[in-house]
């Protein structure tokens, strides 16, 4: 792989999102294309994203994300889950486990989660507003 000149931010939020598009065995369209427009956004070059599909790095630890980044993460990686509008278990307790790392509480994503398989059609703006109204210890 050739070296990166992606934010090493943007490369973990990214492979966070890759791995949850995997994580229930079918890496659809939709969530690639969900992935790809961010790459875009941020300035990544397809080859770079495409290459960062190919081979995501580990999760790792997340604790040391400002609550913006935080709350970024979360509502991405949610977005990306309701983008084929099929919430997959594994989906679910991948989420769960990224909110944890992230440091809100398991109730508070519980709650969201359970709201979203109500409303699949969210938007991300919508699903963006739920994960601000989560407790977080570094909200201000």
């Amino acid at each position: 792989m050739k070296p990166t000149t992606m934010d090493p931010i943007l490369r973990k939020k990214l492979s966070i999102l890759i791995r949850l598009a995997g994580i229930d065995g079918a890496f659809v369209q939709k969530e690639k294309a969900f992935i790809q427009e961010i790459c875009q956004r941020q300035g990544v070059s397809k080859e770079e994203c495409n290459d960062l599909i190919k081979n995501p790095e580990p999760i790792g630890s997340l604790g040391a994300l400002t609550y913006n980044k935080a709350v970024e993460y979360m509502a991405d990686s949610l977005s990306l889950m309701l983008a084929d509008r099929l919430i997959h278990p594994r989906e679910v307790l991948l989420c769960e486990d990224i909110a944890l790392r992230l440091g809100f509480p398991k109730k508070e994503i519980d709650r969201i989660i359970e709201q979203l398989k109500e409303h699949p059609e969210s938007s991300e703006k919508e699903v963006r507003h739920m994960v601000q109204s989560m407790y977080h210890p570094a909200k201000i």
